[in-house]
């Protein structure tokens, strides 16, 4: 037992010196860390003085007491509102279909016109009355104005025919100089007329109708007698004494339209009625007169027919004004008559009788087709404004230094 103790305590010998010797031989390899070295401190700095502190200021003042205020007076109460004044008392609205009462005094008279009428239950309304129309334009329209321009220039251009006429002028440049003034004057001095003196509503249409009215008259009293003459033979009128004529028609023609515009202030459309008329009565005479004697009859019959329907036309003016649709349906309803009775011509084929009686027919078939359509477009009204046409632009003349400057505006 004792050995093996000993043995052992050998053996714990052994380890204790080799372990011992493997340190020293790691120790020999190996140099011992050495401790890392301290930094010398910083040098110090010298201290610094403390700041000046600055003077402590000196304490306010206490502050003064406020100065005594006088007592204010409380403000006066507010007056008590007015009583409202008394009204009277308002009537409850009528019963469902009666009249209503009237309104009361306060709120002044009750409406003019008729009253307000609700029927009693399951009776219809009485008819609507349609409100009054506004009056007509005292003065006169820009295209009265145009209408009286154009016939105003070819006027003046006729009188300076008129005048070449007279004087035997032969010469082309010469003959062209009296038309062409006249024809630019006649149309200024209307203008310049309209200017200071402003033309009543359908007084200037009513001069531009009687001077183209009148214009024709002379042309068909030379043409009529230049027929009754033998087609030039030598009764017939000379060229100045025609013109003369002519003149002197138109010139009547325009002074008869000036009075007939005062006197009545025609609409536009009226006299629209008299050139028709004019229109209508030709063409009737014409017809019928070539059908009964042929060239004389259709001069003599055209002359009639054309004064006939100024007078008759004219003396309707002064009861109805047409609408320019009725104008229209009036032409062309003559226009229809007249062609309607074209096939009267076929009873002519194989038949010795004059085919020219056939135009008594067509004549009396335009004044059918004219009564016709007058009779059912009678009331027809105008869609737009009842001043007739006007104008795409307007001319106006202003005076400048040394002369004047015509302008035009288009309106369009």
């Amino acid at each position: 037992m004792t050995s093996k103790v000993a043995v052992l305590g050998a053996r714990a010998a052994l380890g204790v010196v080799a372990l011992l010797g493997v340190s020293s031989l790691a120790a020999g390899q190996y140099p011992t860390p050495q401790p890392a070295p301290v930094p010398a401190p910083a040098p110090q700095q010298a201290p610094l003085p403390y700041p000046v502190q600055p003077p402590v200021p000196a304490p306010y003042p206490p502050p003064a007491p406020y100065p005594p205020q006088a007592p204010q007076p409380y403000p006066a109460p507010y007056p008590p509102p007015a009583p409202y004044p008394p009204q009277a008392p308002q009537p409850y609205p009528a019963p469902y279909g009666q009249l209503p009462q009237p309104y009361p005094a306060p709120y002044g008279p009750p409406p003019s016109g008729p009253p307000v009428y609700a029927p009693p239950y399951g009776q219809p309304y009485p008819p609507y009355a349609f409100p009054p129309q506004a009056p007509p334009r005292r003065f006169r329209s820009p295209g009265e104005m145009a209408y009286l321009y154009g016939v105003g220039a070819a006027y003046g251009f006729g009188a300076g025919v008129w005048l070449d006429s007279l004087g035997h002028v032969s010469d082309p440049g010469l003959w062209a100089i009296a038309p062409i003034a006249l024809g630019v004057a006649a149309p200024i001095g209307g203008y310049y007329w309209d200017r200071y003196d402003e033309f009543n509503r359908g007084v200037p249409s009513s001069i531009a109708t009687g001077l183209l009215l009148g214009g024709i008259e002379g042309v068909a009293i030379g043409g009529l007698q230049w027929q009754l003459t033998g087609n030039g033979g030598p009764n017939t009128w000379a060229f100045s004494t025609q013109t003369s004529v002519t003149f002197f028609t138109a010139t009547v023609g325009g002074v008869g339209g000036y009075l007939f515009g005062e006197w009545l202030r025609p609409d536009p459309r009226s006299l629209g009625l008299i050139a028709s008329g004019a229109g209508f009565g030709t063409a009737f005479g014409v017809l019928l007169g070539t059908g009964i004697d042929s060239a004389n009859g259709a001069a003599a019959w055209g002359f009639a027919g054309y004064n006939a329907g100024i007078l008759a036309t004219g003396i309707v003016a002064t009861q109805w004004v047409p609408s320019w649709q009725t104008l229209k349906y009036m032409w062309l309803g003559d226009v229809l008559g007249t062609l309607a009775t074209t096939p009267v011509y076929l009873f002519y084929i194989g038949s010795s009788a004059d085919p020219r009686h056939g135009l008594i027919a067509n004549a009396l078939g335009g004044a059918a087709g004219l009564a016709i359509a007058t009779a059912l477009t009678a009331n027809l009204r105008d869609t737009g404004s009842a001043e007739g046409w006007s104008p795409p632009f307007q001319v106006a003349m202003s005076p400048v230094k040394g002369g004047a400057a015509l302008s035009a505006m288009g309106t369009w």
